[in-house]
């Protein structure tokens, strides 16, 4: 093992003036659970809050780079080295960083050193002290370039009251908000591409994301179902505690739908019992919204008055992250979020079950709530909540 004080940086939570702190904790926790859930639950994590700064002191390896890139609410990180708050110690590590990465990468073309004081220790300023160090490494390699913009050498350092920190590895986080600052919200995740992508987005504005799916079978077969409990788990690790994948048995239900209505308003009919039914499960388990991977026109159940229709049969809100993204869009962050190949693997959807090819685009109320009265909403809708399973990691 490699322990190493790991450097966490924020940016949206700066702004949260007296509500910072907490912020600042949750983010930490996460952190730690995260590190945890990776490595087990006696890995060590020591943790200390100091002014705009997490620190970790951890381990630090490739495993370790990944699961901090999963934590919502740090916008970078970096491995430091600790030195006393000394400016012969600092100036000598310093120096070694440098020395350590030519003797590993070779000599960088160019380089910048980039200093923040939070405690003025020193009474020179961040840009003297950045001047005063770079001197004595070019110094050194007189070859070098100093750029102050994209080198491609950065040694950051950190000073603190006591001790300060230097780095020369920054990596990009998520950002966003801590997961857990915002309540808990129950997505309709289906085994597509959307759906997924719509979770993750509301995990990163500090959501907990609890699943329904609701299963076709006997109409669609076992992958399908696989293939979404493991989307769940790919979302779940993201979370800090794991939450559960509720499957609702939906197929037969279908089925009845489809024997009593009119095929181009199916599509619209299952999904607003959809919605009933996680409205439902949404109470029990304190959920406060509903969250769908819809985006606007992309198919004819997303048009702006079909929305409208899905919404009026819902008690809690219902949020659409990916409302304004187009397919390419939504794309891009399943592959950032490594959902992508397992979205694409193939299996059928509930929601094409017995649907009509030319489906209707703007449904009326009136005409829905007719097509609804010729088949028993309320009894197929608790027989549904009686036959849900719960699956928890």
């Amino acid at each position: 093992m490699n322990p190493r004080t790991i450097l966490l940086r924020y940016h949206e939570i700066a702004i949260k003036g007296q509500n910072r702190s907490w912020f600042e904790e949750l983010l930490a926790s996460n952190a730690r659970n995260l590190i945890q859930k990776a490595f087990g639950p006696d890995t060590s994590v020591k943790i200390q809050r100091v002014h705009g700064r997490v620190l970790l002191e951890t381990r630090w390896d490739e495993l370790t780079r990944e699961t901090l890139n999963q934590v919502f609410g740090i916008s970078s990180f970096s491995p430091t080295r600790k030195v006393q708050t000394d400016k012969p110690a600092i100036l000598a590590a310093a120096l070694e960083e440098f020395d350590s990465y030519v003797k590993t990468h070779g000599l960088p073309r160019s380089f910048r050193v980039e200093t923040r004081r939070s405690d003025k220790v020193f009474p020179e300023t961040s840009m003297e002290l950045d001047r005063w160090i770079g001197s004595q490494i070019h110094d050194r390699y007189p070859t070098l370039l100093v750029q102050l913009k994209n080198p491609e050498f950065t040694l950051g350092v950190e000073i603190r009251s006591h001790e300060s920190f230097l780095w020369t590895e920054k990596y990009a986080a998520q950002g966003g908000l801590p997961v857990g600052s915002h309540g808990k919200v129950l997505s309709l995740i289906s085994g597509g591409l959307d759906s997924p992508v719509a979770s993750l987005q509301t995990l990163k504005r500090g959501a907990c994301v609890e699943f329904v799916h609701f299963y076709g079978a006997p109409f669609v077969g076992e992958e399908a179902l696989e293939k979404v409990k493991d989307l769940a788990r790919i979302v779940n690790r993201f979370q800090p505690h794991p939450q559960a994948l509720n499957i609702v048995p939906f197929g037969k239900l279908q089925e009845k739908i489809a024997l009593a209505t009119n095929p181009k308003m199916r599509t619209l009919l299952y999904r607003r019992m959809m919605v009933r039914i996680a409205n439902a499960l949404a109470t029990k388990s304190s959920a406060l919204a509903l969250v769908t991977g819809e985006s606007l026109g992309q198919v004819a159940s997303q048009t702006l008055e079909n929305i409208g229709i899905v919404d009026a049969v819902s008690e809690l809100p219902i949020f659409r992250p990916l409302i304004g993204l187009d397919k390419e869009e939504i794309i891009e962050r399943a592959r950032r979020w490594n959902t992508f190949e397992t979205s694409i693997r193939p299996a059928a959807d509930c929601c094409t079950l017995f649907a009509d090819r030319h489906p209707i685009l703007r449904a009326t109320k009136s005409v829905i709530e007719e097509q609804e009265s010729r088949f028993p909403m309320q009894e197929l809708l608790e027989e549904a909540l009686a036959r849900t399973e719960r699956f928890e990691e």
